[in-house]
């Protein structure tokens, strides 16, 4: 658990703690643009909490990449190859992958009426209160091996992490955070070790409120 976060209310995030898609199936088929061949370490907490200033994306990666997302969710770097797809579920979230069910990319932003709180005390939310919501409800799920939380940047942000390995060897990384804007972000990465490897850092050190190269 994250020292100093204390459950204030009970929040029932239902659709949005699992607005990441898990155990979607992304039909499109690209070719996924990781080529790095060393094993990914990210069993633990220290290798997930990846910093924003060691995770330098090399020329050849920056012209390899695409921007996706939307003013409302925020923006990131992904793979040039990945492709953007729709759960048959639905949702309202914007979610890229490499065109498998494995590896994937979603972006959301939390609103006040989906806490079912007022503006004004939206704008007091602790972030801690929301991730600590997320990782209960991952720890409660019979999918996961693991879950333990940690603290990272993302866009020069603070972040809350939530980390999930899944039975079938799968990461999920969630994190939480509060932008300037004063609009709490949730973005989610899960995969394998090496695609999250690569990516992690693309995610953690592009996201931005705006869309710019």
């Amino acid at each position: 658990r994250w020292k100093g976060g204390r459950m204030k209310k009970l929040l029932i995030l239902g659709t949005v703690v699992t607005v990441s898609a898990f155990l979607a199936s992304c039909s499109n088929k690209s070719q996924t643009a990781t080529e790095e061949s060393s094993t990914a370490a990210v069993s633990s907490s220290s290798s997930l909490e990846t910093s924003s200033s060691s995770s330098t994306v090399s020329e050849a990666k920056k012209e390899e990449t695409q921007i996706i997302g939307s003013n409302e969710y925020g923006f990131v770097k992904v793979p040039k190859s990945w492709v953007r797809f729709h759960e048959v579920e639905g949702g309202n979230d914007i979610q890229y992958c490499d065109g498998t069910d494995i590896n994937i990319v979603t972006l959301n932003t939390f609103k006040a009426e989906q806490f079912n709180i007022s503006e004004e005390e939206y704008a007091k939310l602790d972030v801690v209160t929301v991730s600590s919501s997320i990782l209960t409800s991952k720890e409660q799920s019979s999918d996961f091996s693991k879950v333990w939380g940690s603290k990272s940047t993302i866009g020069g942000y603070e972040a809350y992490v939530v980390n999930a390995i899944a039975k079938s060897g799968k990461y999920l990384v969630t994190w939480v955070f509060r932008s300037n804007d004063g609009k709490i972000r949730y973005v989610s990465l899960e995969g394998d070790g090496e695609t999250l490897k690569t990516i992690l850092p693309m995610v953690e050190s592009s996201w931005s409120t705006t869309k710019s190269e």
